[in-house]
């Protein structure tokens, strides 16, 4: 069972970066991915299964 991260954010945030809930949502999550292994706190293993990647296409 993975544990689960809750983050609020203005309803209205996608529409003012024109793109949909779930893509904004994909980039929070890519976003956060990115910034750990840039800091070296995930391996880029890790860093792709927390957004769904193969660890090469991450």
């Amino acid at each position: 069972m993975a544990n689960e991260l809750c983050i609020q954010y203005p309803k209205n945030l996608p529409d003012l970066l024109r793109i949909s809930r779930k893509a904004f949502e994909y980039e929070a999550k890519m976003a956060m991915a990115v910034k750990l292994f840039e800091m070296k706190r995930l391996s880029s293993g890790m860093a792709a299964e927390l957004v769904g990647l193969s660890r090469v296409a991450f």
